[in-house]
């Protein structure tokens, strides 16, 4: 009888006729954690068999942000042993996603008996959906989050400084932004399930909603191992948009939807603008190559790249961002676009002989790292900037040809003025006139500086 009244009530039911003591409840508790440390052991020896293959996967990432920026995709590593412990923390972070579900199902399992029925329905209810989350919170990071902020980060250093990342440096930067992001994507469902007991209600979350968002910079300080503001802020922007979808979950009101919609327009504004800045709109193309040429970020379609002698290329659109390299015996002709005018032919031209690498800042700017490059200006297109190691080469219109070799820079002035800056000192270079960071310069025959162009003009014929 005190059964069926139990039963009529919502209590639990089954189980909770056996009640366990504080030794059985104990005991039960060791062999879940048992059962949770062996499948978590199981899984990382499986990961540590094909440990090559998750490195792979998980360098992705990386190799594709270094190779659109002409930069070494090679994780380094500075002792014998950091290799073998970057090694144990990539298989672990495999182990874990692999075994998350068992450890799941083991809690689940442990604290069923003292649950309601109810309480049992809900908790079954979110478990498949708690799994997704995580895997798509891990998902979040790998394919969005982390190559937002290697592009960033790699950005931010500015041209001529090639980065030394290491393989331990990378391995931790994936463990936290995907593991601690699948965790982070469980607290809508947390919300919820709170809710749903009775423990927390909507309105509870609402009056904390301005320390949920101090909560979220504080966590995203934690869990991203670096310390720049676009990575954290990269990071708390989902954990107050999932804050709000909880709340949206538990009450779906007008305004939680507002405020939802509002957090996650922010994300996809903030993704687009860091997308567009480095890749929209097409600020040039390249028009016209000799030899072996590569452009990074590489783009679909055609490549720019033709045997000595074949002629012209098709032509490749070249983006903020763009690097562009000429091997031996190799040359190219790009062409920006100035004033914002989309018009072929307009703006600046810009000749690159062999073995030279450059950067381009945009319309009106690009970074010669090394080699030699010839610059033609049309009236009124400018003006025009090019950076070196050593100074910066400003010019209004005209033509000058400028050489780096070994952190000396040369800059011939062919038709028109150019500007020198280097530190505090300004110099100008007058047309005719070379100058070594020396002042005064010294005259030169412009002719043979511009014959190699000659060469690759005659191409277009």
């Amino acid at each position: 009888m005190a059964v069926q009244q139990l039963q009529q009530g919502g209590s639990t039911v089954g189980e909770e006729e056996k009640k366990l003591s504080l030794g059985e409840h104990l005991e039960e508790l060791r062999l879940r954690i048992i059962v949770c440390v062996v499948s978590l052991i199981a899984c990382f020896i499986l990961s540590w068999l094909f440990k090559s293959q998750i490195l792979w996967i998980a360098q992705r990432p990386h190799n594709l942000t270094m190779e659109s920026m002409g930069l070494s995709a090679t994780l380094k590593v500075l002792s014998y042993q950091e290799g073998f412990f970057a090694y144990l923390k990539l298989c672990f972070i495999s182990a874990f996603f692999l075994s998350y579900p068992m450890v799941l199902y083991q809690a689940w399992k442990f604290v069923a008996v003292g649950l309601y029925s109810h309480e049992r329905r809900y908790v079954k209810t979110f478990l498949p959906f708690s799994v997704g989350a995580f895997i798509l919170g891990g998902l979040f990071g790998y394919f969005i989050l982390i190559p937002l902020a290697l592009k960033f980060l790699i950005n931010i250093l500015g041209p001529g400084i090639e980065p030394i990342i290491t393989m331990n440096q990378y391995i931790s930067l994936v463990f936290l932004l995907t593991l601690a992001l699948g965790l982070v994507f469980q607290l809508p469902l947390v919300m919820l399930l709170l809710d749903k007991v009775g423990i927390f209600k909507a309105e509870a979350y609402i009056q904390w909603r301005k320390f949920a968002i101090l909560g979220a910079f504080i966590l995203s300080a934690m869990i991203t191992p670096t310390a720049d503001p676009f990575t954290q802020t990269g990071t708390a922007l989902p954990i107050m948009a999932l804050y709000e979808v909880g709340i949206l979950m538990t009450r779906p009101t007008k305004k939680a939807f507002l405020y939802a919609g509002g957090l996650l327009g922010a994300i996809l504004l903030l993704a687009f603008c860091t997308y567009a800045y480095f890749t929209l709109p097409a600020i040039g193309e390249v028009q016209n190559t000799l030899g072996t040429v590569e452009v990074f970020p590489k783009v679909v379609g055609p490549p720019p790249t033709k045997a000595v002698g074949a002629g012209l290329a098709p032509a490749l659109k070249i983006y903020r961002g763009s690097v562009l390299r000429t091997g031996k015996d190799s040359m190219a002709q790009l062409s920006l676009k100035g004033g914002g005018l989309i018009r072929r032919g307009r703006g600046a031209k810009l000749f690159i002989n062999e073995s030279s690498r450059l950067l381009l800042r945009g319309q009106q700017g690009s970074e010669l790292l090394e080699g030699e490059l010839l610059l033609t200006l049309e009236e009124g297109a400018g003006p025009f900037k090019v950076d070196t190691p050593s100074c910066a080469v400003n010019l209004e219109s005209g033509e000058i040809d400028i050489k780096v070799f070994e952190e000396t820079v040369t800059v011939t002035a062919i038709k028109g003025n150019a500007v020198v800056v280097a530190g505090e000192e300004k110099k100008e270079v007058r047309q005719g006139r070379q100058l070594t960071i020396s002042p005064g310069g010294m005259p030169v025959k412009v002719e043979k500086i511009i014959e190699w162009r000659k060469v690759l003009q005659k191409t277009q014929k």
